[in-house]
């Protein structure tokens, strides 16, 4: 078996194009269970296939970082944006090939630098690989 390694320094999160450089995390799940059970009155079990593939990508980044700059002018324009969330040190893969920003985070202003949470909806398609890693 062995001791296996994740590194947050090899996940690649790209928007429209744009590397993010300075997040916090980065979670990427769909909205629907694949299957649908359902149990009748005699106890018999269905099981129905969900082919919805809608789904979020949600991007938790530093307050400061430059990358809120041009998620937010990706915002602006209503952009439909091709979204990769790929861990290349394990077997990670989800790419969105149209998400859209749901809206400008909610900011917050203090004593300390806080976050800012992006929120992308879109079709999630298969193959959708929540991987280990090496």
């Amino acid at each position: 078996m062995g001791v296996k390694t994740y590194d947050p320094t090899q996940v690649v999160v790209i928007i429209g194009g744009s590397i993010m450089k300075t997040w916090n995390t980065v979670t990427v799940s769909r909205d629907n269970d694949r299957f649908v059970m359902t149990e009748g009155t005699q106890g018999e079990v269905t099981r129905t296939k969900n082919a919805g593939k809608l789904g979020t990508i949600t991007l938790i980044n530093p307050q400061a970082s430059a990358d809120n700059a041009t998620l937010s002018a990706h915002e602006l324009a209503g952009s439909l944006l091709a979204c990769s969330v790929i861990d290349k040190g394990g077997a990670s893969v989800a790419v969105m090939p149209e998400g859209t920003i749901m809206k400008i985070p909610d900011s917050e202003f203090g004593a300390e630098a806080g976050t800012r949470e992006w929120t992308i909806k879109g079709e999630i398609p298969d193959p959708f690989v929540a991987g280990g890693n090496n």
